[in-house]
């Protein structure tokens, strides 16, 4: 999965976001920025030693939060709607040390119906070895829906404008 994020578009996240996976304002969080082609959404990163578990290994729940987060974002930029994990399984192929690159990947696998899909989710090191995978069902939720039901408010919903463009997130 070697891609360069100078070949592809970012995805505006929000500058007020405090997500600790991709939050800006969250200065104990993952920080995730997030790039797309048109069929897939990469991140790109480097976790410190504060994220792991044994030995300078990254901890299992915080690779499986950078996969339902890229996930999520794939739902977020390719249906230009929100995606509510419903589910989530994850495979751990291959440790990851604190400071080693990795790249991740999110993309569909299977559209559902018009409320759902199955997404896929990769965690790729330096050297392109596969060291984690997760598939999630997801529930899609429009904008306008997701405050009407309380979700997110209108103001937080602001956060995804630039990201809905033709769509008043409100």
């Amino acid at each position: 999965m070697t891609m360069d994020p100078e070949t592809l578009e970012a995805i505006p996240t929000g500058e007020d976001q405090t997500c600790f996976a991709c939050g800006a304002k969250n200065a104990h969080g993952l920080r995730m920025k997030f790039y797309a082609d048109r069929q897939q959404v990469y991140s790109f990163l480097s976790l410190p030693e504060t994220m792991t578990g044994w030995d300078r290994t990254i901890h299992g729940g915080i690779l499986s939060t950078i996969l339902d987060e890229i996930m999520g974002w794939a739902v977020i930029h390719l249906f230009k709607k929100l995606g509510v994990t419903q589910s989530i399984t994850v495979d751990f192929k291959r440790p990851i040390k604190a400071g080693e690159n990795i790249s991740v990947r999110g993309s569909v696998l299977e559209v559902l119906s018009e409320r759902s899909a199955r997404m896929s989710g990769t965690i790729c090191n330096a050297n392109q070895d596969v060291c984690a995978q997760a598939v999630g069902q997801f529930m899609l939720i429009r904008p306008k829906a997701a405050v009407r039901l309380g979700i997110v408010g209108a103001d937080y919903m602001k956060n995804f404008g630039p990201v809905f463009k033709a769509e008043d997130p409100t």
